[in-house]
């Protein structure tokens, strides 16, 4: 049976510019971990594409500045994916970091990647009721991690490593122990898969979303008329990659042609939708 120090970990943190589903990746940090030991580390900073709104500057201090130079998503996400291989990954409230993976590969047509991964949230809570507070910052102060900073991506990787070790040591799960003892302590691991956002039956009574969805699974261009920005009222030709429900509202991810980018389009604000039919 493989023993837990065999097993590679890559533990992982992204900054966005913001908590919804439409915020971009700015920085993507992880150290990858073999027989307890920091073996390898990864960390660069994104372009987004967009501004960052002050408000997450002020929680990270990742400026416009800072990443006009770094590359796009797809470069980053492919070295990403490089760097995981077969490991475990652990992540501090893993799903939003998985949530805004599988959003971002989505929207470049890469493959979600197939790794398991575990939350050191749920199992701080699990195993860990007597504590006041589960946020990383509180429990990096609890249990001394030797690193500084955060709220960068990789410094928040080693925080999160040093705690998910530290999880294990105190439940008695030596690096000796089998991975199927990882796993019953674990219980049922995430994938991203599973985080990329779906839309629900009850969001197809809605006629514009069912269309986007139809056009999606057919892969067909749409020509809308957008209530904002340079071509507001004025049809533009698009590519749906994905619709979802952020809050109480629904948004396309979409390749648009006339600006050669992907771009977010809110529902409500798009006032018509025309289906593209192949020309014979």
């Amino acid at each position: 049976m493989t023993p837990l120090k065999e097993v590679p970990f890559v533990v992982f943190d992204t900054e966005t510019t913001g908590l919804s589903l439409t915020s971009r990746i700015i920085e993507i940090g992880a150290i990858k971990i073999f027989k307890g030991r920091i073996v390898e580390e990864f960390s660069s900073l994104v372009n987004p594409g967009v501004s960052i709104p002050p408000k997450a500057t002020s929680i990270h201090g990742i400026t416009d500045e800072m990443v006009k130079d770094a590359p796009p998503i797809e470069f980053v996400l492919e070295r990403f994916l490089k760097f995981l291989k077969d490991a475990i990954l652990v992540a501090h409230n893993a799903v939003f970091d998985l949530r805004m993976l599988a959003i971002h590969l989505e929207r470049i047509r890469m493959p979600l990647f197939q790794n398991p991964a575990v939350d050191t949230h749920t199992l701080a809570r699990k195993y860990f009721p007597e504590l006041k507070k589960y946020n990383l910052p509180f429990l990096v102060e609890y249990w001394q991690s030797p690193y500084n900073g955060y709220h960068r991506a990789l410094a928040d990787a080693k925080h999160t490593g040093f705690i998910f070790f530290r999880m294990l040591e105190k439940q008695g799960l030596s690096l000796n122990r089998p991975l199927s003892q990882f796993w019953e302590w674990v219980g049922k691991p995430l994938f991203v898969k599973d985080c990329l956002p779906q839309i629900k039956e009850s969001d197809l009574t809605n006629p514009k979303v069912k269309l986007i969805v139809e056009a999606i699974n057919q892969e067909r261009d749409l020509e809308i008329i957008y209530a904002n920005g340079h071509l507001a009222f004025k049809p533009r030709l698009i590519r749906p990659i994905l619709c979802f429900r952020s809050g109480k509202y629904h948004y396309i991810e979409a390749f648009c042609y006339t600006d050669e980018i992907v771009k977010t389009f809110r529902l409500d604000r798009v006032l018509r939708i025309k289906v593209i039919t192949d020309l014979c």
